[in-house]
């Protein structure tokens, strides 16, 4: 039986929901407790302060992220090689990749999207240009492969920012109270006069989502969007190439190439 030039794609996208199901996990854990707070006394000003400062996520958090996506844009680079006619693979080795432009928007962009799909067969170039982002109704930034692409792209080069770890503290309606926000810290502080103390013991509202975004820019995406770039790419993309086989591409590099024995 021939394999599937899909096969390889399905295995890291198998791969990819252990990482997205690991870092959901560490997201749920960190929502239960996203803070702490502080209850201090200003004896000078006789007022009394609540101070609640967001918990820094754990680093594991951007690695379980970036580890997903790069299974899942990995596995479709990879799956482009082995469907690549045997002249672009003898000729441009280094230049075969699953396209994923981010627009098409002037003419030098359009002739390097065809450039590349010329470098498969006209079955493939067809399926792969079908599911692009360009081809859709909306705007490409909110398409699935688009996000995909851009999330690794942000990866690459940077620690991903998570955002929207929004604290929401009750701020009580009494004569004197107090608001002051520390964004370098990530704290706020309420107080009030200290005949007023009793109003500052309610907990702050948790925040109901985060999102992943970029630096300095308002381009966000809420954490359920991960699931459905999965689901994009193994109900929708995956379907589309199984029909294509690993034909003329050398396995090699999967078998044991070597043994060598040990003497005690």
């Amino acid at each position: 039986m021939i394999p599937r030039a899909a096969w390889y794609l399905e295995t890291k996208a198998e791969r990819a929901k252990l990482h997205l199901d690991a870092f959901y996990g560490h997201v749920s854990v960190y929502m239960k407790e996203p803070h702490t707070v502080i209850t201090k006394y200003d004896a000078d000003n006789r007022r009394y302060i609540k101070r609640f400062e967001l918990k820094a996520f754990e680093p594991v958090l951007g690695m379980e992220l970036g580890e997903f996506l790069y299974c899942l844009r990995s596995g479709l680079d990879q799956m482009a090689w082995q469907m690549a006619v045997p002249k672009a693979r003898q000729d441009f080795p280094r230049d075969i990749h699953f396209p994923i432009p981010e627009d098409l928007s002037n003419s030098d962009r359009r002739r390097s999207y065809a450039k590349i799909l010329r470098r498969f067969p006209h079955d493939v170039r067809r399926q792969i240009n079908a599911i692009q982002a360009h081809k859709g109704p909306d705007a490409s930034e909110t398409h699935p492969l688009w996000q995909l692409n851009k999330l690794c792209n942000l990866d690459k080069h940077k620690i991903f920012p998570i955002h929207s770890r929004a604290i929401n503290p009750f701020v009580p309606s009494v004569p004197g109270v107090k608001v002051e926000h520390f964004d370098r810290e990530d704290a706020i502080e309420v107080s009030v006069p200290e005949r007023y103390k009793t109003y500052l013991d309610l907990k702050p509202t948790l925040p109901d989502s985060i999102e992943i975004g970029e630096w300095n820019s308002d381009w966000r995406l809420p954490l359920d969007r991960l699931s459905e770039i999965h689901s994009f790419i193994t109900s929708t993309v995956i379907p589309r190439f199984v029909q294509f086989n690993l034909a003329e591409v050398s396995t090699e590099s999967l078998r044991v190439y070597k043994t060598t024995p040990i003497y005690k």
